[in-house]
């Protein structure tokens, strides 16, 4: 049990490290949004997706450490969760205490990373809606370009009376 713990508290350990690590990434990525600089922004996914997938292994490790525990411990290995690992470390309180630190330090980490993936969430809406407005703003300077040449009559464009071609002469 004590080298499943240990397993189980250096794989959180280590994966709080990487997601400590992906925080200035983020930071950097809102400076990018709000710069409006795709050559950064493409770099900065690029790291963002090193990051993850080295969290994605730290994940797989650390779900079997707490599978295997559960089993030792005769619980579900679906439904355990660290509090209750902790909980039933309290007659080693010194591994019980790691667990708890790590735990702690994880979930302010992973909060953090939350914040920040919703303002970037949010910067990445506003320049959407820039984009759509200024798309919108062009498409209608675009349609309207010729209304200003209405005569005063408004039946027909000033100096652009129609011309009867060859198509409408035989009708």
């Amino acid at each position: 049990m004590a080298s499943l713990m240990e397993e189980l508290i250096d794989t959180l350990d280590s994966e709080e490290k990487i997601y400590r690590d992906l925080i200035p990434v983020e930071e950097e990525k809102a400076r990018a949004i709000i710069a409006n600089d795709l050559k950064s922004l493409e770099e900065i996914t690029i790291q963002e997706h090193d990051l993850v997938d080295e969290i994605s292994a730290l994940e797989g490790k650390r779900e079997q450490a707490a599978k295997d525990i559960a089993t030792v411990l005769g619980r579900d290995p679906k439904t355990i969760t660290l509090e209750q690992i902790a909980e039933a470390l309290k007659n080693q309180p010194k591994d019980q205490e790691k667990l708890q630190k790590v735990h702690d330090r994880l979930r302010k980490t992973v909060t953090r990373l939350q914040e920040l993936n919703n303002q970037n969430k949010e910067l990445l809406k506003e320049a959407m809606e820039m984009v759509e407005f200024n798309m919108n703003v062009i498409r209608s300077t675009r349609m309207s370009s010729g209304s200003s040449n209405y005569s005063s009559d408004a039946s027909e464009v000033a100096g652009m009376a129609p011309k009867h071609s060859a198509f409408d002469a035989k009708q």
